[in-house]
């Protein structure tokens, strides 16, 4: 499935800190599957900034961190973030930083079952965007001014996800990707609902027949059992 790229706005805060290059881009694509498994990215930064963001204090604990305090005040008890503490995030050859988490826990994302169509409604909370990272003292991302506006506002692509197109101060890109056969997809505020079908496999622990089966073969094996002791 094609990705949907979505563009959002930076706030950047104009003190002393280097510019950044205007070939710079920032990306956060968010893969919806049984959590949410997001990939934050930001790119060609100008080296005096990118040495800066090295030195105080930015790693891989950065975000999820934001993100977990932002939980705890909501008290969205359930939301966690997962993430590899040895992933190496910075790239030096290319300017570049890549932080991979996962957004997971029923306050997050969810589903219920209906058991006569065998299909899952899946409720998705997407405020957990609208976050501040500060990369240095003096140069700080704003998402909820970049990605703040309600879903309602932003371009369904299809059944695939959501985008939101801004590209100044420089080009940065932001998507929410649904998983491949997600349907009905419909809005709720800033929740993302969507019908997916169940697994072949989910369908047979789901299905009576299994039931039936396994009470088959359970006499079978009973009249079995008693024949060979006569």
């Amino acid at each position: 499935m094609n990705k949907v790229l979505i563009i959002f706005f930076i706030w950047l805060i104009p003190l002393a800190t280097p510019l950044v290059v205007a070939d710079s881009a920032v990306t956060m694509d968010a893969t919806i599957s049984d959590g949410i498994y997001v990939n934050f990215n930001f790119v060609n930064i100008e080296p005096e900034l990118y040495d800066a963001i090295q030195t105080q204090g930015f790693d891989v604990s950065t975000i999820p961190t934001i993100l977990i305090e932002d939980f705890e005040q909501n008290n969205l008890t359930s939301a966690r973030v997962i993430y590899d503490i040895n992933q190496e995030i910075f790239n030096d050859d290319l300017h570049s930083i890549r932080v991979k988490f996962h957004v997971v826990g029923s306050d997050i994302i969810g589903y219920a079952l209906n058991e006569t169509s065998m299909m899952r409604t899946f409720r998705v909370r997407t405020d957990w965007r609208n976050f501040e990272v500060s990369f240095t003292q003096d140069f700080s991302l704003d998402l909820e001014e970049a990605v703040g506006a309600p879903l309602l506002e932003w371009r369904q692509v299809n059944n695939g996800g959501f985008e939101r197109s801004v590209d100044s101060p420089f080009e940065m890109l932001f998507q929410f990707l649904l998983p491949e056969g997600a349907a009905d997809v419909r809005l709720e505020n800033d929740i993302i609902i969507f019908d997916l079908p169940l697994a072949f496999e989910d369908r047979l622990l789901n299905s009576p027949f299994l039931v039936l089966g396994a009470v088959v073969i359970a006499t079978v094996i009973a009249v079995a059992y008693r024949r060979a002791r006569k």
